[in-house]
């Protein structure tokens, strides 16, 4: 008898087994290849032989009501239809990011990179950010060992510049959307917003460059405007993340997740980004006691899927 966890994306859906404490048996499917959640999951369970107990799964999307859609899929269920169709004993199902979330408090320093030590307070809240196709934005507090995540849609607050070519680069972008999110700079689309709007404001033609040319170029420090596009990114992102931590008191730590960061860490300015997050004048040494780390582990969302799960047990 085994507990089943998934991280259910869009694109792909991971599935994996927890026997005696220990994730096992990890596999990866497409969606496309299925057409429900439920064809996927029994497909695994037959595959590995596997009876399950309880299972909990961490999709992209709301999971608010009965009913469930996923944002980039064509999946719809209910909780009780999953929950009948597999004959678990108990479904739990979560946010992509509260699983992330859930995972913080077990990550090791193998699973992580970093970028500033701060003053850690094990007890303290912890933040999670992840710029990738979207902005996953999600807090984890600690209850008396018990953990709790509160997520919301952080990655819809304002963008707020704070210099004068973060001035003009909001100026061209009120011009292009009703309203300027963080998220229309902070993910893989925001890249090329900041892109194209710099060539526009310096009357440079921009080339219809994707997000992954342009931080490839930032990597190779072949074109100019995409080292700038990058390095505005990485500041926005750390003025950001210094914003969180004034409103949270995040000193469990910062963590970045999302595809993008991985991707340039070894080149990034970790002096600057620091330098970016604790800007806040008198209260720049009160950011600066927050940890910044950025997540190395490919899993975190099962991870934390587990940790949920086993929270729900009652197995502390």
């Amino acid at each position: 008898m085994v507990n089943l966890i998934a991280d259910v994306g869009g694109t792909n859906i991971r599935l994996a087994a927890i026997d005696n404490g220990e994730i096992t048996q990890l596999e990866c499917f497409k969606c496309a290849e299925f057409d429900s959640l439920e064809s996927v999951v029994a497909h695994y369970v037959e595959k590995n032989s596997l009876t399950v107990n309880d299972a909990c799964f961490g999709i992209a999307g709301p999971v608010v009501g009965e009913v469930l859609t996923m944002t980039n899929l064509g999946w719809s269920f209910s909780k009780q239809s999953v929950k009948k169709a597999l004959g678990f004993n108990q479904v739990h199902f979560i946010n992509d990011y509260t699983a992330i979330a859930m995972s913080l408090a077990s990550l090791n320093e193998q699973q992580l990179t970093t970028i500033h030590k701060g003053d850690y307070q094990e007890t303290a809240p912890r933040i999670v950010c992840g710029p990738g196709t979207g902005l996953g934005v999600a807090q984890l507090i600690n209850v008396n060992g018990y953990y709790h995540c509160v997520s919301g849609e952080g990655g819809h607050a304002d963008f707020a510049p704070t210099n004068p070519r973060q001035l003009k680069l909001l100026e061209n972008l009120m011009a292009k959307f009703e309203h300027v999110s963080i998220e229309r700079l902070l993910s893989g689309q925001g890249i090329v917003n900041i892109y194209q709007s710099l060539a526009f404001i310096d009357g440079i033609d921009a080339q219809a460059f994707d997000a992954s040319q342009i931080s490839q170029a930032y990597i190779k420090k072949s074109d100019l405007l995409c080292v700038e596009t990058m390095e505005i990114f990485c500041d926005v992102l750390a003025q950001y993340l210094g914003n969180m931590v004034l409103t949270s008191g995040a000193f469990g730590g910062v963590y970045i997740a999302g595809g993008i960061m991985p991707r340039i860490i070894d080149v990034l300015d970790k002096k600057a980004f620091v330098n970016a997050f604790s800007c806040k004048g008198r209260f720049s040494d009160y950011a600066l006691k927050a940890p910044i780390h950025l997540i190395t582990e490919p899993q975190p969302g099962l991870i934390g899927a587990q940790v949920y799960l086993t929270q729900q047990q009652g197995n502390l």
